[in-house]
Formats: C-alpha cells, sequence, structure tokens
C-alpha cells in the first residue's frame, strides 16, 4: 500500500512539474496583428496599464514605463497600433507584468 502511495504521490509531482513549466499562451507579435485587432489591444493594454500604474506610483521603473506607455499611446493614436501595441507592453513588462491578449 505504501509502494502504491508512494508511487502516485511521485506521478503527481512528476505531472505538476511537467504542465508548470508549460508557457503561457504566447502573445501574437504586434506586426502580425489586424489592424483593428492592434486597436483593439492598444484600448486594452491602455486600459491594463491605468490599473497597474495606480498601484506601481514611485517605483523606480515607473519613469520609463511612462514614456514607453506615451510612446505607444501616440502611435495608437496617430494611425499605428501595431507599433503602439509594441510600446504599450514594453510599458506593462517594464512593471514587471504580463500584458492582456486578444
Amino acid at each position: 500500500m505504501r509502494k502504491i502511495s508512494s508511487l502516485i504521490a511521485a506521478a503527481s509531482l512528476g505531472t505538476g512539474i511537467a504542465l508548470g513549466s508549460l508557457p503561457a499562451q504566447a502573445a501574437t507579435a504586434a506586426a502580425n496583428l489586424s489592424t483593428g485587432e492592434a486597436e483593439e489591444l492598444c484600448q486594452r493594454l491602455e486600459a491594463q496599464y491605468d490599473f497597474v500604474a495606480q498601484f506601481k506610483q514611485g517605483l523606480p521603473y515607473m519613469d520609463e514605463a511612462k514614456a514607453l506607455q506615451e510612446k505607444g499611446m501616440a502611435a495608437c493614436e496617430n494611425g499605428k497600433p501595431a507599433e503602439g501595441v509594441a510600446d504599450l507592453r514594453q510599458s506593462i513588462k517594464t512593471m514587471h507584468v504580463a500584458p492582456d491578449t486578444l
């Protein structure tokens, strides 16, 4: 009985480790998004930035994150949503948060 319990525990642990090492769903590269998808993602990432930034104020990386966010939003608003998505994603990553995806 102990041997069976040990085998089950070992198998469960191995499965947990294997599943835990799988990467999360990869974000689509900004250049591969349609214009509509990129525009939607600009809005989603801007909302995510706004939410996260309120908890990160005063931290050393926030100046860089804010600069990237401003650059990204300018690109989104000036007809270059793919560039904007790339900058917004980097802005959120700078705050040590995984950016939203579509």
